[in-house]
């Protein structure tokens, strides 16, 4: 373990990565070499420095362990941030940390257990905690292609600020603002193998909430494509976005990022 983690450490120093995805390394179609090991993960870091009226730091950082277990289950743990800093102030500190227990796609019907901790500075979310699970199903698993929709139930905990709101938008009495309620979740996760060279992967989430507002989803859809330059590199192109119209102060309803970069993985 302790050559594994010293192994995390060094990709995290040498090999750029860039934006923050809901996607994992592993609800890929085709991950290198993990048939035959116990453990897998991919792993990067990215960091530029420019000098115009200010300084600015930008960096991003991507880390992801997956374990398999013999029953056929494996356990995902992944950490992602993006920070951008303009002299003192942050333009933008985005990420989450996710843990997930599920088969490992070789059932029909199975469940799967999921906790995560995510943040946006940009937004004013201080936090978003969520903690649930799902009933998973396969519809499709090919040697090209996948498809799997999954539906459950997620509580969730939120707070936010109101740093991201309109300064004319901002009340008098403003003050941070939590919640937490019961969502419904559906996803639909479809992955294919185009070549030997590409492959795609991606998943479309709608979360219900459960107590008003039913009909007012979160929706986000997350793509990745993965072109294979090496054994265990690959170039990325990351789109994903969000949609939610039932935010806890008034920011836009619609967010959007598009990334590449370079993803190294064993």
């Amino acid at each position: 373990m302790l050559r594994l983690v010293a192994g995390i450490v060094f990709l995290l120093l040498t090999f750029p990565f860039r934006g923050v995805s809901q996607v994992f390394n592993i609800d890929r179609e085709v991950v290198p070499d993990s048939s035959y090991k116990n453990w897998a993960f991919a792993a990067g870091v990215n960091l530029a420095s420019d000098k115009q009226q200010n300084s600015i730091l930008d960096f991003s950082s991507n880390a992801e362990i997956d374990r398999f277990f013999k029953n056929n289950y494996l356990l995902i743990a992944a950490l992602r941030n993006d920070a951008v800093l303009l002299g003192k102030n942050a333009i933008q500190n985005e990420g989450l940390a996710h843990i997930r227990f599920r088969d490992r796609d070789t059932r029909k019907i199975s469940w799967e257990g999921y906790g995560q901790y995510q943040w946006n500075g940009a937004w004013g979310m201080d936090y978003r905690i969520v903690l649930g699970n799902n009933i998973r199903f396969k519809f499709l698993e090919k040697r090209k292609a996948d498809l799997y929709f999954a539906s459950g139930i997620f509580r969730e905990w939120e707070k936010w600020n109101w740093a991201g709101v309109k300064p004319e938008l901002v009340p008098n009495d403003a003050a941070d603002r939590t919640r937490k309620m019961f969502r419904l979740n559906e996803y639909l996760k479809y992955a294919i193998k185009l070549s030997d060279q590409v492959d795609v992967s991606t998943v479309s989430y709608l979360q219900f909430p459960l107590k008003g507002n039913f009909f007012q989803p979160r929706w986000h859809f997350d793509t990745n494509v993965f072109l294979h330059v090496g054994k265990h590199l690959s170039f990325t192109v990351s789109w994903n976005h969000v949609i939610d119209n039932n935010r806890l102060v008034p920011i836009d309803r619609f967010y959007y990022s598009f990334s590449t970069g370079l993803q190294y993985e064993r």
